[in-house]
């Protein structure tokens, strides 16, 4: 039986989260709390007023018809596996924080959260990104068993000295948390004058986490469009405007994990000044040549769908998580 000061340390977004992410019923959250029902429900009220929790409409989807598109992109880019969610033809174009375009990327999120939780085993090392789309995925998961094998390491290094909740490697700790296993953290800035970067991956502890990246059996990796105006990395001060739009003008047409930039044919667009701590495009290459699991997880986003068809032609990865409606629009590019 909880207390009266736990009953009450027990936020809206926690009890929003207990019920509409973990699957608990308002009977089990007022047995726990030992509060009435309805005191849960009125609380679960509050935090949708609140914009707490968000909520979206989708279009059924026929199974059959579902797997067929699944199959249908497998086959059209050579990939190891397809995931697909339902999508909807409207958020496309929406910006980023519309509550509509949120919603499906968190069940874009939920969706690559159940595929780890399917294929991850006790010998796995997974290497996560930083960012909106792992934090998401993180809060997700919910393993049917512990995993106390599995070793989980940072692809990029710190992006500052405050507390991000996106950054990489409190990211790696969460994942490895959420299994029951060992994370590794990545002792470096995200990104370094280029003159340092050799120095500081020479780095014995630095050293250890790029040894680990050769044994590393999935990695997820976001994908974006370069935007010299609304890129994560120009809205934190990481890049500045004119250096994405000089990536641009030398090519770049998509990122992953905002600091590893790719043309069109899949090479990389180097930043001239700076260079970025991690796997890099050449590590993500590597994985997939050996076969390793490497899960693109992105949609709900028009401008994102060229830089995935490039990563997915060019084999920077090999598995996708996506909605159904950037499926469609992949393949009619094809």
């Amino acid at each position: 039986m909880v207390s009266d000061r736990s009953r009450r340390r027990i936020s809206n977004v926690e009890l929003a989260v207990r019920h509409f992410e973990l699957g608990q019923s308002v009977d089990e959250l007022a047995a726990a709390m030992n509060v009435d029902q309805s005191t849960i429900r009125r609380r679960l009220s509050q935090a949708k007023k609140d914009g707490l929790v968000r909520t979206l409409v989708v279009p059924p989807l026929d199974y059959a018809e579902l797997t067929k598109l699944e199959q249908d992109v497998r086959y059209r880019f050579d990939l190891e596996s397809v995931v697909l969610t339902a999508g909807r033809e409207d958020i496309m174009d929406m910006p980023d924080e519309t509550a509509a375009k949120e919603a499906l990327v968190l069940s874009i999120a939920q969706a690559a959260a159940r595929y780890l939780e399917e294929h991850l085993t006790n010998r796995d090392t997974l290497v996560v990104p930083w960012g909106r789309m792992a934090n998401y995925i993180a809060r997700q998961l919910r393993p049917p068993q512990s995993l106390p094998g599995v070793t989980v390491v940072p692809m990029v290094g710190v992006l500052a000295l405050e507390h991000n909740p996106f950054d990489a490697n409190l990211l790696a700790s969460a994942f490895a948390s959420k299994f029951g296993g060992r994370s590794f953290l990545l002792p470096a800035p995200a990104l370094v004058e280029r003159a340092l970067g050799e120095v500081i991956e020479a780095i014995p502890l630095v050293r250890r986490v790029k040894e680990l990246y050769e044994e590393a059996t999935v990695a997820i990796v976001p994908l974006a469009a370069p935007d010299p105006e609304r890129s994560t990395v120009v809205r934190m001060d990481l890049v500045s405007s004119d250096t994405v739009r000089n990536l641009v003008g030398r090519g770049a047409v998509g990122e992953i994990a905002s600091h590893w930039w790719f043309d069109r044919e899949g090479r990389t667009v180097e930043e001239p000044a700076r260079h970025a701590i991690g796997l890099g495009l050449d590590g993500l290459s590597r994985m997939v040549k050996r076969r390793a699991k490497v899960i693109a997880v992105v949609g709900a986003s028009r401008e994102r769908i060229a830089p995935l068809r490039v990563a997915l032609d060019h084999q920077l990865v090999n598995t996708l998580i996506t909605d159904d409606v950037t499926a469609k629009l992949l393949l009619s590019l094809a």
